[in-house]
């Protein structure tokens, strides 16, 4: 069996790459097994080991949470096993992680925290990494300066365990330019790159039923694309001759519109929109009418929309990676731009 261990070095979507990349090998007909094993208490608000438990369901691989997130330590709990009883740690590490592998052929990693800001992390992504002789995967963001001094020490103490590195959340208009300065810069160093990914709105977006729980809202129509993405919003505050036009200019989208503007909900429902959210009372019945007949949730929501749009940016803020369409949009940007050859090889993969 072979360990992947998917590392970055800012948060820069570890979860969605280990993911992809394993429903591309489960796929394949390998049998996986998903871990994280170290979860920082206090570290991250959000991080709760949902995300793993995403992963398991997601990928149909029946594990339970203590084997996917079986270890809780706060982060100077983390610092003194690393520092003061490193082999002990390792070895609960190692039989954690032989526990949740039971059977498969490859299992996939994914280390707490990043490298760049945060030591502790880092450490035990290290210490990981030669204690288990896994095969490693680098994310890097976009927003790093990717010849970042600290990327190349990362690489030098990673040595020969190193499989590549990933640079993600490129915009698509630099995605060439991007590749070649890239490909070229880590090729002198002797470092591969396995894959340069565009910014994705998909990857970003939140789904309707997220938006409600933000906001306070009620669906009130078309409850079963709740977990439909929504990838843009919008405000109805045109006129209405220039309405269409600027629903137009974005797709998968929510629109923020006040009650007593029938006219900009129906012209709203005539472009891609994935839902509608309404400050005040019920629409009008012929909006309701439409958004049934076109499938497009109905939001209700009892705020003003300054409240609504401020509840919709916390939303996007602490977006997770728990939805099946952003799994798809993942898998997607891997197959057409990810090198799964060599990964393969790394891995000892036919």
């Amino acid at each position: 069996m072979a360990t992947l261990q998917i590392l970055s070095y800012e948060p820069c979507g570890k979860t969605a790459l280990c993911a992809g990349i394993g429903k591309k090998l489960a796929g394949a007909g390998k049998k996986i097994a998903y871990i994280r094993p170290i979860h920082v208490k206090g570290q991250h608000q959000l991080d709760d080991c949902s995300d793993a438990a995403f992963i398991n369901e997601a990928l149909e691989l029946g594990e339970n949470k203590e084997q996917m997130c079986p270890i809780h330590v706060s982060q100077e709990q983390l610092w003194h096993s690393l520092s003061e009883d490193a082999d002990n740690f390792a070895a609960k590490v190692k039989a954690a992680c032989e526990k949740a592998a039971a059977g498969a052929d490859i299992l996939i990693l994914e280390s707490p925290g990043s490298l760049k800001n945060d030591k502790v992390s880092a450490l035990a992504c290290y210490t990981i990494s030669e204690k288990m002789d896994t095969r490693v995967v680098m994310l890097i963001c976009y927003s790093s300066d990717f010849k970042d001094d600290g990327i190349l020490q990362a690489a030098a103490k990673l040595g020969g365990r190193l499989v590549g590195i990933v640079l993600n959340q490129v915009p698509e208009s630099k995605l060439s330019k991007v590749q070649a300065e890239c490909t070229e810069y880590f090729k002198s160093k002797s470092i591969q790159v396995l894959g340069v990914l565009p910014d994705s709105r998909a990857l970003l977006g939140v789904s309707v039923a997220e938006l409600a729980a933000a906001v306070g809202g009620e669906i009130i129509s078309s409850k079963e694309k709740s977990n439909d993405l929504v990838e843009n919003f919008m405000l109805g505050a045109m006129t209405p001759d220039l309405v269409r036009e600027y629903y137009s200019s974005k797709k998968n989208k929510a629109v923020v519109t006040r009650t007593e503007r029938p006219d900009m909900q129906l012209a709203a429902l005539d472009t891609s929109t994935k839902c509608l959210i309404v400050s005040g009372t019920r629409p009008h019945a012929t909006v309701m009418v439409k958004a049934e007949d076109k499938k497009v949730p109905v939001m209700l929501v009892n705020r003003d929309i300054p409240d609504i749009v401020s509840g919709i940016e916390k939303a996007i803020a602490s977006a997770r990676f728990q939805n099946s369409g952003k799994l798809q949009a993942m898998s997607a940007i891997l197959d057409s731009r990810f090198d799964y050859k060599t990964l393969n090889t790394a891995l000892g993969l036919k």
